[in-house]
């Protein structure tokens, strides 16, 4: 008897179905210690040897508390691990503080044994017992610190590049043999610690200042939070504080001194690790500004559902290699405009930045489409159509006729059902006239020149579906599948899978490519019990998605832009253009869309959705951002049953007159698109100038709520 094996495609297993996708998921090669003999430099007149040294710069390094310091040979400026002694010398801070100040770094542990487990204990350079181990090679100098006490202990590299300073802590250096674990490690955290004339400089939403001439001493806590955002999973997290905050979506910190300044780079283990700033009166008389590398995080847990949370420290470490590059800058460059320079320059350097956008006779309008979304009515599912893709084209040719004249259009809301059940996407809803429809939709907006993407979210997946909490979704620390309202979070393999196939589909349909919802605004470890699947894994599957729908599309488009995303994305809508009004921060600037101008295009809040219509207007025209409306062909009211009734203004008619004239404006800097901009000031109380490249000056008036454009030598 002759017996058929029929492959059937459904039963495979995600980790089956995720190899055929092509993306390369590996994780980089670690770390590795530096051999050889400890090396046992003499102490010069100033208590320094130098360790290394090339054409730019020189470390040094005291053998007595292992304190660095590096001298820039163009300008001759020190930078030091540590204040000095004279500076020292008015401090008025005593004991563990005072102890604080002299150390290169803070490690802080728990007890991994006992009753109370989350009692946190601070060693540095001064603990009573310390041994220290240097190693110096041509690459670089090794410092090994232990602590036989706690029997633990650690390892810092440090290396000299063309640009500065590059300080690492290998996972591979990292010993826990007793009842003591690593918690946190802040990494030179007293790097440049100063006072006076300056700044410290915090990536808050496009970036915020922290003056030194400000008064910050009644603050309690500083300024603190992760890369990327906290562990959403994580209920510690989201019951500490209310507050309103923009999670942080690269990785740099940087501080002013005078002439001088530094840009700090976060670039490995960034996803795991604090951006944390301080002002005198909190740890000491000085600003500071440093990276917290987390190892561990603390969590509440439940030994039922009924009982009162309990505070634990996770047991597994986040075993990962950390990596800060310091950037320096002098001169004219020594500001946050330098800095984003500097920052934009390692981009490049890391293939994150490509080619620059090429000049365009007119700006792109980021048109946003909403089809529709479900509601629940009588016990049943009903799907709710606000745009059909006729509507759609028919808004589209509204606006060509009245002279918007470069359009780019995102299509949200056209899964069956709309949002309801994530794993059901085709096919697409007949509300809005089916599959037919869509692809008659597409076609007529490439002969129009409008690329058609569609927006999707395949991270959230409704437990409507055929999904398994307990095999496709992200674990939490406390190692459950996490769950909110119904809602799981995938797995990065599962959204790798279902986005590809989502992919292949709207292949067929000529579309030009996806927005996606998710990634790009936030990263998860997986707390799988056979080990932490890392954020670092997250970022690496994200990317090669992101990569596979450009090379199958066209196009890949994300929210906020998270900088892990930035190779491979095409566009990025909300960036982050507002603070976080957090306590500390004293002025807002434009650091972040400094570095992306003229490589990626951006758009801030969508024009018929703004707060502040004006202020908002002139934000974006201040930032470089470029127009976005969100429509609807039918009143927003259809949708205030439906998840989508957020658009509480959004019907393309009454919104036809505001896009077109605003449109006009923003295209009125089209010359300014594929330009960097190199300089941004503030000229009085409300007025700010953004320059370019070519000299042109964009001058932002708030008080008169408007601009004017004075145009460089090069025009």
């Amino acid at each position: 008897m002759l017996l058929l094996l029929v492959f059937k495609p459904w039963e495979q297993t995600t980790a089956e179905r995720f190899s055929h996708t092509g993306i390369d998921a590996a994780l980089p090669t670690p770390d590795a210690l530096y051999e050889g003999d400890p090396w046992k430099p003499a102490a010069g007149v100033d208590g320094y040897a130098l360790a290394l040294e090339n054409e730019r710069y020189a470390l040094y390094v005291r053998p007595d508390n292992t304190q660095i310091a590096v001298l820039d040979k163009a300008s001759g400026y020190r930078w030091t691990s540590n204040p000095t002694k004279e500076e020292l010398a008015g401090e008025t801070v005593k004991g563990q503080l005072l102890a604080n100040l002299q150390s290169p770094f803070l490690l802080t542990h728990v007890r991994t044994q006992g009753t109370d487990q989350t009692v946190r204990e601070t060693l540095s350079n001064q603990t009573a017992g310390m041994q220290r181990v240097m190693i110096r090679q041509p690459q670089g100098l090794q410092i090994e610190y232990s602590f036989s006490a706690k029997q633990l202990g650690f390892v810092m590299q440090y290396e000299l590049t063309d640009s500065g300073l590059r300080v690492k802590v290998p996972a591979a250096g990292i010993w826990e043999e007793g009842p003591f674990a690593l918690f946190s490690l802040d990494v030179l955290p007293y790097f440049g610690a100063a006072k006076g004339d300056g700044y410290v400089f915090v990536p808050d939403g496009p970036g915020g200042l922290i003056r030194f001439d400000q008064e910050h001493a009644s603050l309690t806590r500083g300024y603190s939070h992760q890369v990327y955002g906290n562990e959403v999973t994580n209920e510690e997290n989201w019951t500490r504080t209310g507050e309103r905050r923009e999670d942080i979506a690269y990785p740099v910190f940087g501080l002013k001194k005078g002439d001088h300044a530094f840009l700090a780079v976060m670039t490995k283990g960034e996803d795991s690790a604090n951006v944390s700033a301080m002002a005198p009166g909190l740890k000491s008389s000085f600003y500071q500004v440093f990276s917290s590398q987390i190892y561990r995080e603390e969590y509440l847990y439940r030994m039922s559902r009924l009982a009162a949370p309990s505070k634990a420290v996770q047991k597994e470490r986040l075993n990962r290699d950390r990596e800060v590059e310091y950037r320096f800058l002098n001169g004219a460059d020594a500001d946050y405009v330098g800095m984003a320079g500097a920052y934009r320059s390692y981009l490049q350097e890391t293939g994150r930045l490509t080619e620059a956008l090429k000049p365009v006779d007119h700006v792109p309008l980021y048109l946003k489409i909403m089809g529709g979304n479900y509601e629940k009515a009588f016990g049943r599912i009903r799907y709710v159509a606000a745009t059909t893709f006729e509507q759609a084209g028919d808004i589209v040719s509204t606006l060509q006729s009245k002279g918007v004249a470069s359009l780019r259009t995102i299509f949200y809301g056209w899964q069956n059902e709309g949002d309801y059940n994530m794993e059901k996407r085709f096919p697409i809803d007949p509300a809005l006239g089916g599959e037919s429809a869509a692809k008659t939709f597409v076609s007529g907006m490439k002969e129009r020149g409008v690329p058609v993407s569609f927006s999707e979210d395949f991270l959230w997946v409704d437990g409507h579906s055929s999904f398994s909490g307990k095999t496709d979704a992200i674990r939490g620390i406390d190692g459950t599948a996490y769950v909110d309202e119904g809602w799981y979070i995938a797995k990065p393999a599962y959204t790798a899978v279902t986005a590809a196939d989502t992919v292949n589909r709207l292949k067929k349909l000529g579309v030009d490519g996806i927005h996606f919802s998710g990634i790009g605004e936030m990263l998860l470890n997986d707390y799988e019990p056979s080990g932490i699947q890392t954020r670092e894994y997250a970022k690496t599957v994200y990317d090669g998605l992101l990569k596979y729908t450009r090379e199958a599309l066209g196009s890949a488009s994300v929210n906020q832009g998270d900088a892990y995303a930035l190779g491979q994305t095409d566009y990025i809508d909300g960036l982050p253009s507002e603070s976080s009004y957090d306590f500390m921060i004293d002025e807002t600037v434009p650091f972040y869309p400094i570095v992306l101008h003229g490589f990626v295009p951006y758009t801030f809040g969508d024009g018929n959705l703004r707060d502040d219509e004006d202020a908002e207007f002139l934000r974006a025209i201040e930032y470089g951002a470029l127009p976005s409306f969100f429509v609807t062909h039918d009143d927003s009211r259809k949708l205030k049953d439906t998840p989508s009734n957020f658009l509480y203004s959004s019907r393309f008619d009454k919104w036809e007159r505001r896009i077109e004239e605003e449109y006009a404006k923003f295209d009125s800097l089209s010359q300014l698109y594929s330009m960097r901009i190199i300089g941004h000031e503030k000229l009085s109380g409300q007025k700010y100038a953004t320059t370019y490249e070519d000299g042109t000056r964009v001058v932002v008036d708030y008080e008169a709520k408007d601009f004017t454009v004075e145009k460089g030598a090069g025009k």
